[in-house]
């Protein structure tokens, strides 16, 4: 017997699943011997504990032995899945078989081992290749097929492979707001992004299509976040595009605009109250200007580090900037550092005194 293997490979976009190796045996007989002639053997990402498929007996005294139709049951959770939309580039099934004899021809047949036909748009070539363009739907769709392939000296081998065609990708945003020169702390979502199939990737690239340097500090990373240093400029970032690709061969590009607006700004007012008074409504001890987004506001003692502790009592506000409650009974001063920052990494921070006067009184004389 003479070994052979072939194999047909796809790229979906940039990436996609691939059918692999998996143990299972569908034979016939050579012509004129009792012997094996060929084997297919394949798996269709993910494949996650499936059970192989039955292996065929080959037959005796020259006759075929029939090949066993592989129970779609047992392959139930093996599966190619493609987008919706998708164009597939070229081979899309990666079928890997040995033995047989000559030039080796695949065909698609349905579970019952009739012609299949695929949904519109898609074509199966005899190569074992998937091409063409997934058909558009609303929710996933699944059929079974089964892929046959025959060799020039009449041996066939076959496998059941289950597609998926997923709904479309689609992708919202683009845009960020941010403060020039600020710094965003904690990663933010600025791209919304649902159905496809699997996970996605995001990459960047500039206006002639190439990869982006992105300014020192400023991190776009590949789920669609935005963090770090903000520039003090959008000069850098002119042409910026975003290609988010999932693992149905789906591609959505779109641009990437920053948003930035001037830098924060701040100021506090000093602030003088009578011993024992109550407030009657907020006195504001900051004002901000420029920033993007709310502003809060923190209180720190006057090493700029510690959080305030304010008499009993007495509040600071954190949105509104500003002091509540009740006034200290006994007079007494106090030195802060008022910390602002807003939705945009837009930081700033600004020394703040208060006093508390003895109490009012009134006498006779």
């Amino acid at each position: 017997m003479r070994n052979r293997m072939s194999q047909f490979t796809t790229q979906l976009g940039v990436a996609l699943g691939a059918v692999a190796l998996l143990s299972a045996q569908a034979v016939l007989a050579a012509d004129g011997g009792g012997a094996p002639v060929g084997k297919i053997t394949e798996r269709v990402v993910p494949a996650r504990g499936g059970a192989p498929a039955a292996t065929a007996p080959a037959g005796s005294g020259g006759a075929a032995a029939p090949v066993r139709t592989p129970d779609t049951s047992a392959s139930a959770d093996r599966g190619l899945s493609v987008t919706s939309g998708a164009t597939l580039n070229s081979q899309l099934v990666k079928v890997r078989t040995s033995g047989g004899t000559g030039t080796l021809t695949f065909r698609l047949l349905d579970p019952t081992g009739k012609p299949a036909e695929l949904p519109p748009g898609l074509i199966f070539g005899s190569d074992g290749s998937l091409s063409g363009e997934a058909p558009a739907v609303s929710s996933p769709k699944t059929i079974t097929y089964l892929i046959q392939v025959q060799d020039s000296g009449g041996g066939k081998a076959s496998r059941t492979v289950r597609l998926t065609i997923n709904p479309p990708l689609t992708v919202q945003g683009g845009a960020i707001q941010a403060t020039a020169g600020g710094k965003i702390k904690s990663p933010a979502k600025f791209l919304n992004i649902a159905g496809g199939t699997g996970k996605y990737t995001v990459s960047y690239s500039n206006a002639q299509g190439g990869s982006m340097r992105m300014p020192s500090g400023l991190v776009l990373d590949g789920a669609g976040n935005v963090s770090g240093a903000v520039p003090a400029s959008t000069d850098k970032l002119a042409g910026l595009t975003a290609t988010i690709t999932d693992e149905g061969g789906a591609r959505v590009s779109l641009p990437v605009e920053f948003n930035l607006a001037p830098a924060l700004e701040i100021s506090t007012n000093p602030v003088e109250l009578t011993a024992g008074a109550t407030i009657p409504s907020p006195i504001p001890v900051v004002t901000s200007s420029g920033g993007s987004g709310a502003v809060r506001y923190a209180l720190l003692d006057k090493d700029g580090t510690t959080p305030a502790r304010l008499p009993d009592g007495l509040r600071f506000d954190s949105t509104a900037g500003a002091l509540t409650g009740l006034v200290p009974s006994t007079p007494q001063e106090g030195r802060y550092v008022v910390i602002a920052q807003d939705a945009g990494g837009g930081e700033a921070n600004a020394k703040f005194e208060w006093k508390v006067n003895p109490q009012l009184q009134i006498s006779f004389e």
